[in-house]
């Protein structure tokens, strides 16, 4: 897409396109809204930003605790603090308005991108297909479902996507001005997410070539690269405070690469979100771009460098989830920028293949209808606290139903791998936490005797117990458990033992087949289970394992079943605190009936003593791992 300036239009043009604007912007609130939603992991950052309130800094337990980062986004953990300073609100109540807030300022810049595309011809893209370029976007439920959350997704796509854009700026207006914008987009990138040091390098590489080249004054382009620092200063004061340059969540969360997961997650998104429909453009256009250079390809890529390293960097973002992390345990937080990206990139494309407003408009058109499967899973999928996952093709009409199987399937691979887990079964998942844990109160307890409780899953729990120091035995907010891997992960969903007896007795015939009704008998009978749960156990394994026959499975496709579990990976959940590291800290916090009961301990938990633990603790990591 192109950049280049818009030819001021007449004041009768300029109302009629504020309206449109005005009522795009308000569907986008009025759809953000809707969706509105906090997940627990939220509370993480709540927790650091209320320990920053207090002065201890962003930490997860304050001092004598070591300060760990289990936050990962620095500016939104400063954003939400800030807000509760300047507004007195608390971040459970303020956190949304603010990704909210950011949310239109990530919508304003597609905005403003989409008027600036260009035709072959030189034209801007008529007014018509920019709307609906927009409407594409304000209509996408992921863009609108991560307006919101609490964990910062707006503000990073907010920075990514307005870095990619200024990339595109025309080649006669990028000047200092210009690189100096370009820098501080990708400068926020890196303090808005660790991946954004990947834009922050490719913004250091092309002004380094600019340097080579003398494109323009060095000082100027010194200058001009000059919020890059920000990088470099929080990097250095990471790497002080924390011991590290990368976040604790890194460690706990990113292990071996991961592309069996990572494809599936990706191959979800393409599915609800119309990538296989975005494909086929990408390619036509690249076929004509490529005959209209004639041989002019490399001089080309060569001027536009700022695009071809913006495009280079998105996939590269793309690739590193896909292959090497394994996607996330969020419905698509990490690959939601790219809706905003995908639609600007396709009215761009339509728009070089022919002038006017006929090809962009059909091609967006038919693109927001690919993307609208996203609302139909929304419509139809049913939200469930569960391990098995719910299948949505049953439900939609027969000609459908082979097709969004093989949806369904990734799905349920994935749920059983908690990832890609949906908003709504989050937010049970909240309720749940705050079902148990007291509402927040402030408590003074002994300095000498510090409070301590280890969790499995804390978030609210953070949030709830705000002068009790806890132990994240599940590693984000703890270093020894985030090196520590777990084991058997996948039979802690159905013992070997108890899962080899049940799929033996269901094939009483000893015809080799193991049908769905025998199958949910045999597993109730050893689980003692409601039935509807082992139902849907067995469904999920016949949507994984069954071929010819849905309903049921044959000796081989059963014999698939325990490998598959013997090799689950749980993301963020396949690290575990060893069990004598948390028994050092001589846990003293319970939660009865929704009270904080604090057992008095024999020998008091000093601040010595805490830093001889953690001390001793890390030693035996650093020594195991070499």
């Amino acid at each position: 897409m192109s950049t280049a300036p818009t030819e001021r239009p007449s004041g009768r043009r300029q109302l009629g396109r504020a309206l449109w604007l005005l009522l795009l912007f308000a569907a986008v609130v009025a759809g953000g809204n809707a969706l509105a939603f906090l997940c627990d992991d939220a509370f993480i950052h709540f927790r650091y930003a209320s320990n920053l309130r207090d002065g201890h800094g962003l930490v997860w337990n304050p001092p004598p605790w070591a300060p760990i980062d289990g936050y990962s986004s620095f500016l939104w953990s400063v954003s939400v603090w800030a807000g509760w300073v300047l507004s007195g609100v608390e971040p459970p109540q303020s956190a949304n308005q603010v990704s909210m807030l950011q949310g239109l300022l990530l919508f304003a810049v597609v905005a403003a991108a989409a008027f600036r595309i260009r035709g072959r011809d030189g034209a801007p893209l008529p007014d018509i297909a920019v709307f609906v370029t927009l409407a594409a976007v304000a209509g996408n439920r992921t863009f609108l479902q991560w307006l919101t959350g609490g964990l910062g997704t707006s503000l990073f796509s907010l920075t990514m996507v307005a870095w990619t854009v200024l990339a595109f700026r025309a080649a006669d207006r990028r000047g200092s001005g210009w690189l100096a914008a370009w820098s501080f987009a990708a400068a926020a990138a890196g303090l808005a997410r660790p991946d954004g040091l990947l834009f922050a390098g490719a913004t250091l590489a092309i002004g380094a070539l600019d340097l080579v080249r003398g494109s323009r004054p060095r000082r100027a382009t010194l200058l001009a690269l000059s919020p890059l620092l920000l990088i470099a200063v929080h990097l250095g004061w990471h790497r002080w405070f924390y011991g590290e340059y990368l976040p604790n969540t890194f460690y706990a969360k990113v292990s071996a690469p991961w592309p069996e997961a990572g494809s599936r997650y990706f191959l979800s998104f393409a599915f609800e979100h119309g990538v296989f429909a975005w494909l086929p453009l990408a390619l036509v256009w690249l076929v004509v771009e490529a005959r209209r250079a004639r041989g002019q390809l490399t001089a080309s890529l060569w001027r536009q460098l700022p695009r071809v390293a913006a495009v280079a960097a998105v996939l590269v973002h793309l690739a590193y989830y896909t292959l090497r992390v394994g996607g996330d345990p969020f419905e698509y937080r990490v690959l939601s920028q790219l809706v905003p990206l995908g639609a600007l990139s396709a009215a761009a494309m339509a728009a070089r293949l022919r002038s006017g407003a006929l090809v962009p408009v059909a091609v967006m058109l038919g693109l927001g209808a690919a993307a609208s499967v996203g609302w139909v899973h929304y419509a139809y999928s049913e939200p469930k606290l569960a391990v098995y996952y719910t299948p949505v093709a049953p439900q939609l009409p027969r000609w459908l139903q082979p097709l969004w199987r093989h949806h369904d399937r990734w799905q349920a691979w994935l749920h059983m791998q908690v990832l890609c887990g949906r908003p709504r079964v989050h937010a049970q998942f909240l309720d749940g936490q705050r079902a148990i844990f007291p509402p927040r109160e402030r408590h003074a307890y002994d300095a000498e005797d510090r409070p301590v409780i280890a969790l499995r899953g804390v978030g609210y729990s953070g949030w709830a117990l705000p002068d009790v120091a806890i132990v994240d035995e599940l590693g984000l907010n703890d270093w020894v458990a985030a090196r520590t891997p777990a084991a058997e992960l996948g039979h802690r969903v159905l013992p070997s033992e108890l899962l080899q007896a049940a799929l033996a007795a269901a094939d009483p015939d000893g015809d080799g087949s193991l049908a769905r009704d025998d199958l949910i008998r045999e597993f109730q009978q050893r689980t003692g289970v409601r039935q509807d749960d082992v139902a849907g156990i067995v469904d999920t394994l016949l949507l994984l394992f069954a071929g010819a026959r849905p309903d049921a499975l044959t000796t081989a496709e059963a014999a698939r079943i325990e490998p598959f579990l013997a090799d689950l990976r749980f993301m963020a959940h396949s690290r575990l605190a060893p069990g004598d590291y948390v028994a050092a800290f001589d846990p003293n916090v319970t939660i009865e009936a929704g009270r904080v009961v604090i057992r008095p301990r024999t020998a008091p938990l000093t601040g010595d003593r805490v830093r001889a633990i953690e001390a001793e603790w890390r030693r035996r990591v650093r020594d195991a791992a070499h």
